[in-house]
Order: C-alpha cells, then sequence, then structure tokens
C-alpha cells in the first residue's frame, strides 16, 4: 500500500447564526496494488465555538453583516475599516452590536464593538 498523497483542511462551519465550529478534513489517495482509492475523514468539534464578534476574531468579509448606516469602507491610520452589525442572545433577549473591522493581512479583523 502507498500513500500518494495527503490533504488536510481546516475550517470553520455555521453552527448557528454567527457561531461557528471548527472542522478538520483530511483526504488521502492510496494505492493498492493497481487500484487507486480516495479515502476522507471530517472530524468536528462542535463545543470549541469562535463567536465573530468578539474582538480579535478575524475573518473573511462575508462573514460579516454590513451596516446599513454605513456600508462604505473608511481608512484609519492608514488601514481600510468598515462597520458591521452583529447581534447575541443575552437572558432570551436579542441584543444588538455595531462594531468595526479592519482589513489585517488579507482578512479582517474586529477592532471594536459596542
Amino acid at each position: 500500500m502507498n500513500k500518494i498523497k495527503k490533504i488536510a483542511v481546516i475550517g470553520l462551519f455555521l453552527v448557528h447564526g454567527t457561531v461557528f465550529a471548527k472542522c478538520i478534513i483530511q483526504q488521502e489517495t492510496v494505492r493498492v496494488g493497481n487500484n487507486i482509492q480516495q479515502q476522507m475523514t471530517e472530524t468536528c468539534d462542535d463545543n470549541q465555538l469562535f463567536d465573530i464578534g468578539q474582538i480579535g476574531f478575524s475573518g473573511k468579509l462575508s462573514l460579516f453583516r454590513e451596516h446599513p448606516e454605513f456600508p462604505k469602507t473608511f481608512k484609519d491610520s492608514g488601514t481600510i475599516c468598515r462597520w458591521f452589525l452583529d447581534n447575541t442572545f443575552v437572558n432570551n433577549k436579542v441584543k444588538y452590536y455595531e462594531g468595526v473591522i479592519c482589513k489585517v493581512r488579507g482578512n479582517w479583523t474586529v477592532v471594536d464593538k459596542f
């Protein structure tokens, strides 16, 4: 049995609202005699949650809800930033937040939330 190629992908998958769980997907190509087989294993940790609205969270722009009153980007100390909206449940009530994300190394990072 010869292992030809092994690929591991780590991803965040939507669990509920703006909360994600971490998943690792491993793909392995194996040669057994003259046959080539692909094996894929997916392992998800739904106890490890990622809160998009938390200051310091970094991800793609599509993860953030655009602020309807401030949809355009702006510069802060030379860094491109934009407003976003977030919400969470507190004591069975929805609590709404506004925040600012800035582009850092190709991703958008939460720098302020109130």
